[in-house]
C-alpha cells in the first residue's frame, strides 16, 4: 500500500471518529503573534468574577456585590443560606437574587439612646425600612441616658464578614428573623437594667419607647431607650 493511499485512510479514520464526537463543531485553537506562540482567550468563571479586587473598599465591594446580583453570574440564595457577609440569609427577593442577611455575630448589650427625644426619621416598621432608620438615628449623634456607648456609635464600627454595611433592623425585620431562624440564643443573665435575651430594632415608638425582641423566645416588648440590650445586625445584598 502507498503512503499516499495509507495517509488517505488514516484521515479518513480520522475525521470520522472526531465526527462522531462532535469535534467538527468546535473552533480551531490557532497560533497568533510572534513565532510559534499561541494565544489563548481564557473566561473567568462565575466565582472569579465575584473576588474581591485588593483594591475595593469595603463600602466600593458591597456596591460592587449588588451589581453583580443582578448580572448572569447572580448567586441564587434561599432562605437558610449562609449570606456574603457570613451571617444567615432570613428574607429574599427577585428569587434569591437579593434579599436580607444577619450578622455572624451579636454586638452586645447597650443603650439605643437619643433618651426623650423623638426621631421622625426612625418610625418606619416595616421590612426594608431597617437600613434609612439606622441612618436618621446616626445622623441624630444620639448620646448614652447613663453615659457611654450607644448602639449607634457600635453600628458603624462595625465589621463582620469584611463588610460595613450593617445596620439595626426595623421592628418587622426583626420580627422575620426569629420567624425564619427561630430561637437564637444570648449567653448572659438579664440585670436590673440590662437583657440580653433582647434586641433591640431601629423603630421607635415614641420619644421614652422603642420596639424590641426576645430572640430566645419571641417575646415581643416596648423598651426604653435607657436600657442595655442586644443588637442583630443585618445588611442587604
Amino acid at each position: 500500500m502507498s503512503v499516499k493511499i495509507l495517509a488517505t485512510l488514516l484521515m479518513t479514520v480520522w475525521v470520522t471518529t472526531a465526527s462522531a464526537y462532535g469535534w467538527e463543531d468546535g473552533d480551531p485553537l490557532t497560533l497568533s503573534g510572534d513565532g510559534d506562540e499561541a494565544k489563548v482567550e481564557y473566561e473567568l468563571s462565575c466565582d472569579e468574577k465575584r473576588v474581591r479586587d485588593p483594591s475595593m473598599t469595603d463600602e466600593e465591594y458591597s456596591d460592587f456585590l449588588l451589581e453583580f446580583q443582578d448580572s448572569e453570574c447572580a448567586h441564587v440564595f434561599k432562605v437558610g443560606d449562609i449570606g456574603f457577609g457570613g451571617g444567615r440569609v432570613f428574607y429574599i427577593t427577585d428569587g434569591g437574587r437579593h434579599g436580607l442577611e444577619t450578622a455572624p455575630t451579636d454586638i452586645k448589650p447597650r443603650e439605643w439612646g437619643c433618651y426623650d427625644q423623638s426621631l421622625e426619621g426612625a418610625k418606619d416598621l416595616k421590612i426594608g425600612s431597617g437600613s434609612d432608620n439606622t441612618e436618621a438615628i446616626i445622623d441624630e449623634s444620639c448620646k448614652s441616658y447613663f453615659g457611654g456607648s450607644v448602639i449607634f456609635n457600635d453600628i458603624v464600627d462595625y465589621n463582620g464578614g469584611g463588610f460595613r454595611d450593617w445596620y439595626v433592623p426595623s421592628a418587622y425585620e426583626l420580627y422575620e428573623i426569629y420567624e425564619v431562624q427561630g430561637s437564637h440564643k444570648v449567653v448572659g443573665d438579664s440585670t436590673q437594667f440590662s437583657y440580653p435575651q433582647y434586641f433591640w430594632s431601629s423603630s421607635e415608638i415614641n420619644s421614652r419607647y422603642i420596639y424590641a425582641q426576645n430572640l430566645d423566645t419571641g417575646s415581643k416588648v416596648y423598651a426604653e431607650r435607657g436600657l442595655t440590650l442586644s443588637t442583630l445586625p443585618i445588611r442587604n445584598f
